[in-house]
């Protein structure tokens, strides 16, 4: 049976779906989970293929709207709802900052970091997402002086870097600079990412966040 509203999110345990699931919490609106075992291949399976042909978690649905990956889907729910508080209206300043820094998280962040743990560093001017070191500096210059990525405002896009950070902080793959660990403690601080985090991460890692 579908949740109130129709949400429904398809996620898997100790996975990249933690973001989404912060997500919802953070809003607060009504949702129902489909687990899809990745380790067991159901992410590959027919009718899951029919939602996210790139078989990856987690996908979204919200009555016929049908929405994967990760920003994407922070971006949908935000606008929807939690449109003027977690997302920026469209004519207001910070709009333009809070789009960079949403594409940014998982364009960017991501898969340098991804690289970098496994020993491969690429030279950033030859690739879109530039070098590691540019996006460690990057997000240290950003967040050197304010408590969000909008300053005071704490937004969709501080989940959805916040959710990779996190995760990049426990394996050690970014340096533990005193302005990220802070800003992560400020993040872990929350109840909504407490929740989420209990529905997806094994206790030792939640353990190490909180």
């Amino acid at each position: 049976m579908a949740s109130p509203r129709g949400i429904t999110l398809y996620h898997s345990p100790a996975s990249r779906a933690f973001t989404a699931y912060w997500m919802l919490e953070e809003l607060g609106v009504p949702f129902q989970v489909k687990t899809i075992d990745i380790q067991k291949g159901e992410q590959k399976q027919p009718a899951y293929l029919k939602l996210n042909p790139a078989g990856k978690v987690p996908t979204l649905t919200d009555g016929e709207v049908v929405v994967s990956e990760n920003p994407a889907i922070a971006i949908y729910l935000a606008d929807r709802y939690g449109y003027g508080t977690l997302a920026p209206k469209i004519d207001e300043a910070d709009r333009g900052a809070y789009l960079k820094w949403m594409v940014f998280s998982t364009a960017v962040v991501d898969p340098v970091a991804t690289l970098h743990e496994k020993k491969i560093d690429l030279p950033g001017f030859e690739f879109s997402f530039g070098a590691f070191d540019d996006m460690v500096q990057v997000l240290t210059g950003v967040l050197k002086d304010r408590r969000f990525l909008l300053g005071e405002r704490f937004s969709g896009a501080d989940v959805v870097l916040g959710g990779t950070l996190s995760r990049l902080l426990y394996k050690k793959v970014l340096p533990e600079a005193p302005v990220l660990l802070d800003y992560n403690d400020r993040l872990t601080e929350r109840e909504a990412f407490h929740r989420a985090a209990d529905a997806t991460w094994p206790g030792q890692f939640y353990a190490a966040l909180a």
